[in-house]
């Protein structure tokens, strides 16, 4: 079934589902680009596919210090019998060399450079000996491209070096600027407003005021914004009243490609944000309670082409709905078709149980013992305890057709930090 009776809602949607709606909602949409400086693009998905015009490297080079020089000349060649081979020259770094090695000859050669024309091996500097400066022993046989980096070994043209989508990396840098790019086209970064509603909240702590309660839900759902390469537009607190909330929603439904709202999206006479947003355009709330745990609060909605997330205002609730949908659609408004997550299997060290029928997230402490990975679960899974996401490194998801997995039963683990040992 797609949808299950709970108190407080008629209904709520299982997290496959509200994705489906809200996929198809969305549909299909030209990815936004720009043309950066690639030495600014670090941390930028890729708008389209990288493909080589060159060869990498362009002409065979040396990998090391020693002698160019041609196989059939040193195939005999050892300790006890050396080789002789004149030296007639030297390929210096940066120029183009302009001998020829000949049968018995050799060039001296520094890694990096050039391989001269007629010799097919480079033999090691360590064994060789220098009989004089116009020739050397060399002490051991060598192999044809021995020591060398052909033309075209790394890239050819037509290659495609990096696909679309793909997240720049320092490397990636490296090899955009070694095929001779100044500039690279990437997806723009989607403009997100992020706003709070709530009577209660407030910018900062007041010890005066114990009723009022500090706003944290801006600032970490902006920080996950920024993670996933978008760009948050914070728009501050706004009352529970209809005309404020509004006029938030138009503030960000006109400046912004998505709207997160924070708070006021159960079913209670203060939480008005679902009927605020149908009240702005069609379709309006396309889904309103989803079978999952904690967050199932929470509200998709599309007004005037343009995805709204109304998220639970207790902050464990929003950190799962945002991961849970705010990441792929951001990820898709990027022309990124799936998000890296690190995980690793780990052994229960507790029995941890679910809510029948919801998906259920659970928050684990990941350890390293002598025989591998433990998972611990903290006993306090409530969505107001924060303190359980601060210390977290991994989440656990029971399905909704699993009401328990035992203490020793092996699970993957979502990892959101590192492995403690």
């Amino acid at each position: 079934m797609n949808h299950l009776q709970t108190v407080g809602f008629q209904k709520l949607t299982r997290v496959d589902t509200a994705l489906r709606i809200l996929f198809d909602a969305v549909g299909e949409r030209a990815i936004r680009l720009e043309s950066l400086p690639v030495q600014r693009a670090l941390g930028r998905y890729l708008g389209k596919d990288i493909v080589a015009d060159q060869y990498l490297p362009r002409a065979d080079r040396s990998v090391m210090d020693g002698y160019a020089a041609r196989v059939e000349d040193v195939k005999s060649a050892s300790q006890e019998l050396p080789v002789i081979l004149r030296v007639i020259g030297e390929s210096r770094l940066g120029a183009k060399p302009r001998m020829y090695v000949g049968r018995g000859e050799a060039v001296a050669i520094a890694t990096g450079s050039l391989v001269p024309s007629g010799a097919n091996t480079v033999i090691m500097v360590e064994r060789t000996t220098k009989l004089a400066p116009s020739s050397i022993a060399v002490h051991a046989p060598a192999t044809a491209g021995q020591s060398i980096a052909r033309k075209g070994e790394d890239v050819v043209p037509g290659a495609v070096v990096l696909g679309k989508g793909a997240l720049l990396r320092p490397q990636d840098i490296g090899m955009l600027k070694a095929l001779g790019l100044a500039k690279v086209c990437v997806a723009r970064k989607p403009h997100v407003a992020v706003l709070s509603t709530g009577d209660e909240l407030v910018n900062s702590s007041s010890k005066r005021n114990v009723a009022k309660v500090v706003d944290i839900n801006r600032a970490m759902l902006s920080s996950m914004l920024q993670e996933l390469g978008a760009d948050a537009v914070d728009l501050g607190i706004f009352r529970d009243r209809e005309a404020s909330i509004k006029t938030a929603l138009k503030k960000g439904l006109k400046t912004c490609d998505a709207v997160i709202v924070s708070a006021g999206s159960s079913v209670g006479n203060r939480d008005l944000v679902p009927k605020c947003v149908n009240s702005l355009g069609k379709p309006g709330m396309l889904v309103h309670g989803v079978a999952m745990r904690p967050a199932m609060p929470t509200g998709l909605a599309l007004v005037n082409g343009k995805p709204v997330f109304s998220l639970p205002g207790f902050p464990v609730s929003a950190f799962f709905a945002f991961r849970t949908f705010v990441r792929p659609i951001i990820a898709k408004m990027l022309g990124v078709k799936e998000l890296f997550e690190s995980t690793a299997n780990a052994v229960l060290s507790e029995t941890i149980t679910g809510i029948p029928g919801n998906l259920t997230y659970v928050r684990v402490v990941v350890r390293q013992n002598g025989q591998g990975l433990i998972a611990e679960p903290f006993k306090l899974q409530r969505s107001s305890v924060l303190m359980s996401m601060v210390r977290a490194n991994g989440i656990v998801t029971i399905p909704e057709e699993v009401t328990a997995i035992e203490r020793g039963e092996t699970v993957k683990v979502t990892l959101i930090g590192e492995i403690l040992p």
